[in-house]
């Protein structure tokens, strides 16, 4: 053995140093977990989350348009007749109109990829998303609820059966209860990534 191989055996083995050339680097480059440009997330729309979320559109203008034919056209002016039914139409038309709008918000920033862009991705989506269902859950199932009773109340006043639509409460009522248990749903698919992964893990949905 010659002493230039009796050099390379002693630096290799001893413990104090390392060849650093020939060693394979530790550190490696983190994945990101977003695609970094706008696209059309064909994995979304595919998606549970997706599907939810169109169906979530179509329910709450379905509520909406139920909510705005209460009222017949000819009956605009005698709205001040009974306050409480107007009130409740008013408070319908408020929730499920806003509702429908955040719908159609996230269904953009998810199908077009757009939650991948600049801070955006460094955002908590799952929590935002789970925050945002519970909050319009709330005055959604409420609002549905006094719509079911405004129906029995319209029903029963013989005497204004010129200034109401029947059934229309009724029908806001039941597109509200459905748009109830979306947000249920909803709610529940993204908190499962965050058991599993932390609140700042992505949507499952992600490109």
């Amino acid at each position: 053995m010659t002493k230039k191989n009796k050099k390379d055996m002693n630096e290799n083995s001893n413990p104090g140093f390392s060849n650093i050339h020939a060693a394979p680097s530790i550190h490696q480059p983190n994945t990101p977990n977003f695609q970094q440009r706008i696209l059309f997330n064909r994995k979304y729309i595919l998606s549970i989350h997706g599907i939810l979320r169109v169906a979530l559109i179509i329910f709450q203008f379905a509520a909406w348009v139920s909510a705005a034919a209460v009222l017949k056209p000819n009956s605009e002016s005698n709205t001040t007749l009974q306050g409480d039914l107007l009130a409740s139409r008013s408070a319908y038309l408020f929730f499920s109109i806003t509702g429908f709008i955040i719908a159609i918000l996230f269904l953009l920033l998810n199908i077009l990829n757009i939650i991948s862009l600049g801070f955006l991705n460094r955002l908590p989506w799952n929590l935002l998303v789970v925050i945002t269902d519970l909050l319009w859950l709330i005055p959604t199932f409420v609002v549905s609820i006094v719509a079911a009773v405004r129906e029995t109340q319209v029903k029963s006043l013989e005497s204004n059966q010129d200034m109401f639509n029947i059934g229309a409460f009724g029908s806001a009522a039941f597109f509200g209860f459905l748009c109830t248990i979306i947000y249920c749903v909803d709610a529940g698919l993204h908190i499962v990534p965050i058991i599993k992964n932390g609140i700042h893990s992505p949507p499952p949905y992600t490109p």
